[in-house]
Formats: C-alpha cells, sequence, structure tokens
C-alpha cells in the first residue's frame, strides 16, 4: 500500500469503462459460510457517480491513471465526513486507488490517494448472475457441485466488517459473497472496504470492494427487484474480481 496528497480542483470529466483481461474459470468451490442477512439500502434522491467524478482534479485523475491503469471500474460519491467533496475509488488493471478529502498544512484542499498495488497479471475475473428462479439454497447447491435438496444454512462469515457493511453484501447472490470474503477466511485479515449504490429499491447498480495484505476483492453490477421481494428473487448480473497485492 502506498499513498500521495493531491491538489484538488472542481472539473473533469469521467473517462471510459474498460474491461479487466482475464477471465476466471472455476471448476470447483469448496463449502463456504452462509449468506449475510441483507438490509435496505436506503436510496436517496442524489447525483450519480459521474457528478462526483467530474469535481475530482485532472490532476487527481491523471496521478490515479499513472499508478493503477486505465480504469476498469469505478464510482464516486460524497465523502461521508466531508459532505461537501467528493472521494472516489478506481479499479485499474494494476491496482486498486482509493482517494480521501484532505486540507494540507496551508489550508489547501488535498486528495490522500491509498494505493494496493497488484502482482502483474494477477487480476481475474468472473461473472455472477442469479435469476428469480435460483434462490441462494439452489445456488449453494450448484457451487457446492451437489444437486438435490440444500443442506441446512450455515452462518455468514465472521469477518472484521461493520453490520452496514455485511447488511450490503447481503443483498449479493451467494456466489458473489464468496468470491469477496473467501480469501479473508483465513489467517489474512480485512484491512479495509467501500460500498456504494445508486438507484432505487426496484433497480439500482452496486459496487464494493475487501482489501487486506495480500489480496484485494472487488465487484460491481446491476440488480434488479420487484417491489417488496426477498433479495433472493433480484435478478443479478455481477462481475467479481480478485488480484494478489505487490509486497
Amino acid at each position: 500500500m502506498t499513498g500521495g496528497n493531491l491538489p484538488e480542483q472542481s472539473r473533469g470529466r469521467p473517462a471510459t469503462r474498460r474491461e479487466a483481461g482475464g477471465v476466471e474459470r472455476s471448476t470447483a468451490t469448496p463449502q463456504m459460510p452462509g449468506a449475510h442477512e441483507a438490509t435496505n439500502l436506503n436510496f436517496i434522491p442524489g447525483p450519480d457517480r459521474f457528478h462526483y467524478w467530474s469535481e475530482i482534479s485532472d490532476d487527481v485523475k491523471a496521478y490515479l491513471e499513472r499508478k493503477v491503469g486505465p480504469k476498469i471500474d469505478w464510482w464516486a460519491d460524497q465523502h461521508k465526513r466531508e459532505r461537501d467533496r467528493p472521494y472516489a475509488v478506481v479499479l485499474g488493471p494494476n491496482g486498486l486507488a482509493v482517494t480521501t478529502p484532505k486540507v494540507n498544512q496551508q489550508g489547501q484542499r488535498t486528495q490522500s490517494v491509498r494505493l494496493d498495488l497488484f502482482v502483474p497479471s494477477s487480476l481475474k475475473h468472473a461473472v455472477v448472475q442469479q435469476q428469480p428462479t435460483k434462490p441462494r439454497g439452489a445456488l449453494r447447491s450448484l457451487v457446492s457441485g451437489r444437486v438435490g435438496n440444500p443442506e441446512p444454512a450455515a452462518p455468514p462469515p465472521q469477518l472484521n466488517l461493520t453490520q452496514d457493511m455485511r447488511g450490503f453484501l447481503g443483498n449479493f447472490p451467494l456466489e458473489a459473497q464468496h468470491r469477496l470474503q473467501t480469501p479473508f477466511l483465513g489467517s489474512q485479515p480485512v484491512k479495509h472496504y467501500l460500498s456504494y449504490a445508486y438507484g432505487n429499491d426496484e433497480e439500482y447498480d452496486a459496487w464494493c470492494f475487501l482489501a487486506g495484505d495480500r489480496t484485494v476483492t472487488f465487484a460491481s453490477g446491476r440488480c434488479a427487484r420487484p417491489n417488496g421481494a426477498d433479495p433472493t428473487q433480484a435478478t443479478w448480473h455481477l462481475t467479481c474480481y480478485q488480484a494478489d497485492i505487490a509486497r
């Protein structure tokens, strides 16, 4: 992990979204813990990620691209503490970058940048889909390679996450939850994480990442769910990423 401080301006434009180069094809996945309980995402009207990205300075954007490469996926939003300023999360082929608004000793607005740089060519991705006819019990049987009655639900993983983050993950399909959390079920703790969603209760886009000392996982995708339906009956199309962190 590396970082730096860059001056902040108030103009810019979003870059073109690019897809990752490697595709992960897994033929078997070991039995994993169960799903987190989903919580309501409490959508409120507001500007989208493109608006907040436009408030990140061109110098910061150029620095991020130099460090992590062209954007594969990203989001930008209003910072929770500095409510009048943006932050951004950028996943590139060479690393993950997270900016945080700061004020330096001269009183100037800056962006602190946290970098998790990747082992070259270690970034892989897999597509995860869920249809309303395939609730999590069926997914669990498919993932474990068994067909028939699903086993009793296992408890969710006890990672060092806030209840809000666990509830956010609970909206994802079980396979996506597994892909995001599996690297952190052993001796590698989660060091930092963030999530973001934009839309409404019936249709929204979602992004999140988890990062430790050795691994970064990242997911993004779109959810469509009938009003009042259980999250297991949502339609999802997600891309899950995983990369090794360079030491």
